[in-house]
């Protein structure tokens, strides 16, 4: 009977329970899970990291912080910085370069409001650090849950239901924790930055109610494959059907499968056009390192069964072949004017025009795609189950 009332509020609820995850090192289980127990997973062996540290400036020559008067303030003179008022409230105004920092400059605002580098507010710690060549960047560190949020407000709409928000949350979260495994183990100073080569992070300026919602009602909640967290990418608009990851990332991951899908559709990313005159193109092409002095023609060889370009020749004015994977002439041209490698080509009149369906590098959760399904009724568990093949939803342990 039991069994029977826990199949019911499962089917209900359109989840299940969730475990809790701990990271562990790439090791073996000290004791093998029973093969009858699903929720079974590996002794912890490490304590998960709830604070993560995020690249807000990198390899700058200088930067500008803005703290509130009675922040902690240690590595650098206060009588470097110019007292300002706002909104009733005293700020410091620092203007940091190499040549400022006694060591690594920390700033904490120990509560006493948010904190500013180039207009742009956090949470948290900043830390200034010195690079190479006498450049500096900023590491803001910062509770996990605080980062999410800024990455749902630099990532997509708040306007959006609640559970593609809520699905966005976990998928956010789940790519920090992974990266910043990868980036500890690799003895790196910061987790990921503030990107879109990682996750676009606005820190804590834009973040509203229902953004800070649909984080807390996934509060720790990750996606694991194996027990491990993993890589969970994403983009804005697949044009009909993700991608596997190996045209983009070179090898394969068994939950980053192609999936067919018919809720990006009415997104605003589906369909696009490119014009670009051949002199450019040569241009960016060349910058690239395809050794083309012109393009005379443009041949698809090579789509995936989802119809994205693995490669291409172009032909130049002598008649020479130019093998170039699909991915790679994207980024040669620019990823916002090549908005995904679904596209076809025409080359007249000098110009080459591209018209395609998509936005981004198609692998994983498809944005549009998920907001569709929200629309559509579906729940955060049966969009991020559509996406990435066999995960679970983990929790991560309490330190």
């Amino acid at each position: 009977m039991k069994n029977i009332l826990l199949l019911v509020f499962v089917m209900a609820t359109g989840c299940v329970p969730l475990r809790t995850y701990t990271p562990v090192e790439d090791q073996k289980p000290a004791v093998e899970a029973s093969a009858n127990d699903e929720y079974s997973h590996p002794k912890p062996l490490l304590e998960p990291v709830h604070l993560i540290r995020i690249a807000v400036a990198v390899h700058r020559p200088s930067v500008r912080l803005l703290v509130p008067s009675g922040a902690s303030v240690s590595g650098v003179s206060s009588l470097n910085a110019r007292t300002i008022l706002r909104d009733g409230h005293k700020y410091y105004n620092f203007d940091v370069t190499v040549h400022d920092l006694q060591g690594a400059a920390i700033f904490r605002s120990n509560g006493l409001g948010d904190m500013e580098v180039a207009g742009t507010r956090y949470k948290g710690t900043l830390e200034v650090l010195e690079g190479p060549d006498g450049y500096v960047s900023v590491i803001n560190e910062v509770p996990m849950e605080d980062y999410v949020m800024g990455v749902l407000a630099g990532e997509i709409p708040a306007s959006w239901p609640l559970e593609a928000l809520k699905a966005q949350a976990i998928a956010a979260r789940t790519f920090a924790v992974y990266k910043q495994r990868e980036s500890r183990r690799k003895g790196l100073s910061y987790d990921l930055e503030s990107s879109t080569q990682y996750q676009m992070y606005l820190g804590s300026q834009v973040v509203n109610e229902k953004l800070r919602q649909a984080v807390l009602e996934t509060k720790d909640e990750i996606m694991t494959y194996q027990d491990q967290p993993i890589m969970a990418v994403f983009h804005s608009n697949c044009g009909g059907e993700t991608s596997n990851a190996e045209p983009v990332w070179g090898s394969d991951r068994p939950y980053l499968r192609p999936e067919s899908c018919s809720f990006d559709k009415n997104g605003k990313h589906y369909r696009w056009q490119a014009e670009l005159s051949v002199p450019d193109a040569v241009d960016a092409l060349r910058k690239a390192g395809v050794k083309i002095f012109d393009v005379t023609g443009i041949t698809v060889i090579d789509r995936d069964k989802g119809g994205r370009i693995l490669s291409l020749v172009l032909r130049d004015g002598e008649g020479r072949k130019h093998t170039v994977k699909g991915a790679a002439f994207r980024m040669a041209l620019g990823a916002d004017v090549v908005r995904s490698t679904r596209f076809d080509a025409k080359l007249e009149n000098g110009k080459i025009t591209l018209t395609g369906t998509g936005w981004g590098h198609g692998v994983g959760l498809c944005q549009d795609g998920a907001c569709g399904m929200a629309k559509a009724g579906y729940g955060a568990f049966d969009i991020l189950r559509h996406y990435y093949y066999g995960i679970i939803v983990d929790r991560l342990k309490e330190n």
